[in-house]
């Protein structure tokens, strides 16, 4: 898998494109904040009626989370962890991978996540991936999740991108979409052997 391919569904060329990614991933971050405060809706955006990404949600509003379906949470933020209690009382299933913002999953936690979520998902239930912000870490993991159930990596990130604006992987975060890729595709290749 080329990160080029993957770059290309936002990419602008240039000090033009690097400004825009920039000033999109600013933005990002400062509408995010403003879902914390009182009154907000939830920084959660739904990808496809089985996967939803976004930022952080705090344990006060966990039944909104239960609300909509969610059964099973991918929490990739190394500087905060969901309350796994509070999960479980409303029969939602956690699972903590963290990641330093700004880096990608290793193929290996991105593995880790998708072995763990599909069988989830097979029996019915619905994925809520995310990290502080919804910007990377998250979306990234709902992508693996995406492409380990038969989508092509660009067209994945594009209907993730249609649903959730926000999302801008960086150059690493790409790199690691396009190593899982292929480690995927080499785990299928050695299971089917």
């Amino acid at each position: 898998m080329s990160v080029s391919l993957l770059r290309d569904v936002h990419h602008v060329p240039g000090v033009r494109g690097w400004v825009r990614k920039q000033v999109l991933r600013s933005v990002a971050r400062c509408v995010e904040w403003t879902t914390k405060l009182p009154g907000r809706g939830l920084n959660v955006s739904q990808v496809s009626d089985w996967l939803h990404v976004g930022g952080s949600v705090p344990p006060s509003r966990y039944a909104e989370l239960k609300a909509r379906g969610i059964t099973a949470v991918i929490d990739l933020r190394a500087e905060s962890v969901d309350d796994a209690k509070a999960l479980e009382a409303l029969g939602i299933e956690l699972l903590n991978l963290p990641v330093t913002d700004r880096y990608p999953p290793s193929v290996e936690q991105l593995l880790q996540g998708v072995e763990w979520a599909l069988p989830r998902l097979e029996r019915g239930g619905h994925l809520y991936a995310h990290c502080e912000h919804g910007v990377g870490r998250g979306p990234l993991m709902g992508l693996a999740v995406m492409v380990a159930r038969g989508w092509e990596a660009p067209a994945a990130y594009r209907a993730l991108r249609q649903a959730r604006w926000q999302c801008t992987l960086n150059d690493r975060q790409l790199g690691g979409l396009a190593d899982f890729v292929t480690a995927w595709a080499a785990r299928r290749a050695e299971r089917a052997a």
